[in-house]
């Protein structure tokens, strides 16, 4: 075979090469959640981030929650000042699980991805280092799809007992947004 026609299936190979790469290297929902919750394990934040804890976490959330995360900050910073310290903060507790003392383990179960969104469910515990028992829960973590891949854009609260966080994340951050000292 001449080298002529050899060279149109070497660039068909090279192009299949290419996109089974592509498709290959492209992360999916599940990563960016399990890096997210490592991330998560490493920090341990309690309460809003704060910007060094945020800067470790934002690569893998979408704009839009990494902004309502910072004016969050900025409601609690000023919610401090305007009650001299006086007062327990707005937000106490885990934001990113249903349980307040947060997570020490997790496991991404399944994500149903629908074109441009994802939504994983994904399985925590904490173990109460006083008697070694260990407590599991579900929330669901949503995700869109970005020029940079998938992002985190929200967290849906699951907990089903007595004072568990209810609701989402961004629904939680929105009001902790609105507050005023008094309310």
């Amino acid at each position: 075979m001449n080298a002529k026609r050899m060279l149109p299936a070497i660039f068909i190979l090279l192009f299949a090469l290419s996109a089974a790469y592509t498709q290959a290297g492209e992360k999916k929902p599940a990563d960016t959640v399990n890096a997210f919750y490592n991330a998560y394990l490493k920090v341990k934040p309690l309460g809003i981030p704060s910007a060094a804890q945020l800067a470790e976490l934002s690569p893998f959330m979408t704009p839009g929650l990494v902004s309502l995360l910072k004016q969050a900050d900025d409601s609690e910073k000023k919610y401090k000042e305007e009650t001299k310290g006086e007062v327990p903060p707005l937000v106490q507790g885990d934001v990113f699980t249903s349980l307040f003392e947060g997570a020490d383990a997790f496991k991404v179960l399944a994500c149903k991805d629908k074109d441009a969104s994802s939504e994983c469910e994904v399985e925590f515990s904490n173990t109460n280092p006083g008697d070694g028992k260990t407590f599991k829960w579900k929330d669901a973590v949503l995700l869109e799809k970005t020029e940079k891949g998938w992002l985190i854009s929200d967290v849906k609260y699951q907990g089903d007992w007595d004072f568990a966080v209810k609701g989402t994340l961004t629904e939680m951050l929105k009001g902790v947004n609105s507050e005023e000292p008094g309310d």
